[in-house]
């Protein structure tokens, strides 16, 4: 290597290293940028600029376009399953109350951007399954271990948590799909109320039946 490949070298380790601390920052402000406008049409250059970097400190930091929309997607996913595990307001609550109160929560327009962008990654992903092997791959395993933890911690056998999980995590998905779809919050909502009659018995833990 001659003296003008180092100098280069140092320099792009110099400019990487700057900005090394500051990488949460940037996955941060392209999540928002992601959230406010899609992935699929998704081009660095003017994410870049929104952000108020340089397109070389994009690439530097992320590698590519796929990389950053995988990282962005999954800081989405990991931000919506941190509620169901971490949120104080959860805890003690019934698995029915769970749901109440997660779907009150979900219809907040600033949580419709984050359920927009997984709806967008489901499309993609039944295009291009192998692009997007890691975003099927977790999309439903990552989040039915969290609605069987509270079913089973009630009481609920572990084939039958599976079962109820996976059914739950479809009838929510279905109905953030219309609403994200068609915008009638009234509708949808009225529909969530009618699978929470109808699911309930399903929901309601062994101990709890045999108290009422």
């Amino acid at each position: 290597m001659d003296r003008g490949d180092e100098e280069h070298d140092a320099t792009v380790d110099g400019r990487s290293a700057r900005w090394a601390h500051r990488r949460p920052e940037l996955v941060a402000a392209a999540t928002q940028y992601v959230l406010d406008r899609g992935v699929s049409d998704l081009t660095l250059r003017p994410l870049a600029s929104a952000m108020g970097v340089t397109i070389a400190t994009v690439v530097r930091q992320f590698g590519s376009k796929e990389a950053l929309v995988e990282e962005i997607t999954r800081t989405i996913n990991e931000d919506l399953l941190r509620t169901l595990r971490e949120d104080p307001e959860l805890v003690g609550l019934t698995p029915e109350q769970t749901l109440r109160t997660l779907w009150r929560r979900w219809l907040e327009p600033a949580q419709g951007r984050q359920f927009r962008v997984l709806f967008e990654l489901f499309g993609l992903a039944a295009h291009h399954p192998d692009q997007y092997r890691w975003f099927t791959g977790s999309i439903v395993t990552d989040w039915l271990p969290q609605i069987e933890a509270p079913l089973i911690g009630d009481g609920v056998e572990p084939a039958a948590a599976r079962q109820m999980a996976t059914l739950v995590l479809a009838v929510l998905r279905g109905l953030h799909l219309d609403l994200v779809a068609t915008g009638d919050v009234d509708r949808v909502d009225a529909a969530f109320e009618l699978a929470m009659a109808t699911l309930a018995p399903a929901l309601t833990s062994p101990r709890d039946a045999i108290a009422r």
